[in-house]
């Protein structure tokens, strides 16, 4: 459920992002749009939700922000164990290939909120999958 209800958020997320929201007048664009990010999750995207709402939860991990711009999707994520990544982003990745350029998922260990994540995928038509582990000092990589 956690995976599915994942690429269902994912999915209405993108499908909301990239329509061109329109004036009161439903005639014009609007110029003036903002990216929406998830500093925080709502009590309602918690675990114990019903089934017709999706979740960005899962069993140690959550999404902390996501962005689009220019055909590239950025989902920042914090994870209990960012060995996990693989697994991780391969499950928000994959519903969504066939939109995006280029995709990449940001891990950060939970409650960690320094500047650079432990580790980041990429995935592109062209090079498929590749992580990248950053290399701090005195990191815990378990």
């Amino acid at each position: 459920m956690g995976l599915v209800g994942c690429a269902l958020a994912l999915l209405g997320l993108n499908l909301s992002i990239r329509r061109a929201p329109i004036g009161p007048q439903n005639d014009e664009p609007l110029n003036n749009v903002e990216v929406a990010t998830l500093d925080s999750l709502p009590q309602s995207l918690s675990s114990e939700t019903d089934a017709t709402e999706p979740s960005l939860v899962n069993d140690g991990w959550y999404v902390r922000n996501m962005a689009t711009a220019h055909g590239a999707f950025v989902i920042e994520v914090e994870a209990e164990d960012p060995s996990q990544t693989d697994a991780i982003a391969r499950a928000l990745m994959e519903p969504i290939q066939e939109d995006y350029a280029e995709i990449l998922v940001y891990v950060n260990r939970i409650g960690d909120n320094s500047d650079l994540p432990a580790r980041r995928m990429q995935w592109t038509p062209r090079d498929g999958y590749v992580e990248l582990i950053y290399a701090t000092s005195g990191s815990d990589e378990r």
